[in-house]
């Protein structure tokens, strides 16, 4: 009996392991056809997320660009410039850059894995399509993802800057 569980649990991991991972289970019958059926309106939606995203990505990418440099990088300086640096607001400035870039990155694989999403004829090829749908859902996941920690540092650039402010 334990060789047995052994086994089984040596396949899973063999399996978890394996470059050939899929991200997605295989449909049934059923959820391959519902696919293939709706597969134009599908198409639609998909092109239009597409759009709302690539304007979205200018717009976080330049608001986050513009804050890294305009407000961070030039407050650090002044500071620096008037001997009151601020290890916490260097710290805040250098990990915010790092996210900034990491979004980048992250939303350069997302982009690139939508439009290879969008390029499969899902009614020709449905569980292929759903496969890559849930590579998308991941990439974008972690686009998400850092949005949300962005956000976080900027709230914490915020309070050291009215904790500085206090202190003067």
């Amino acid at each position: 009996m334990s060789k047995k569980i052994s086994a089984v649990v040596m396949a899973i991991i063999l399996t978890l392991t394996s470059a050939n991972f899929s991200y997605a289970r295989t449909l049934n019958d059923d959820e391959l056809g519902l696919i293939s059926q709706t597969c134009g309106s599908i198409k639609l939606q998909l092109r239009n997320i597409q759009k709302i995203d690539a304007k979205n990505r200018a717009l976080l990418g330049s608001y986050y660009e513009t804050i890294s440099t305009n407000l961070m990088l030039n407050l650090n300086l002044r500071l620096v410039k008037n001997n009151m640096a601020s290890a916490e607001l260097s710290e805040l400035q250098t990990n915010f850059s790092s996210e900034r870039d990491y979004f980048k990155e992250k939303y350069t694989e997302y982009q690139r894995e939508l439009d290879a999403l969008v390029l499969i004829d899902c009614r020709q090829k449905p569980q292929e399509f759903y496969t890559q749908l849930e590579k998308v859902r991941t990439k974008r996941e972690k686009v998400d993802n850092s949005v949300k920690r962005l956000k976080d540092m900027l709230i914490e650039h915020r309070t050291a800057v009215l904790n500085l402010r206090e202190g003067l």
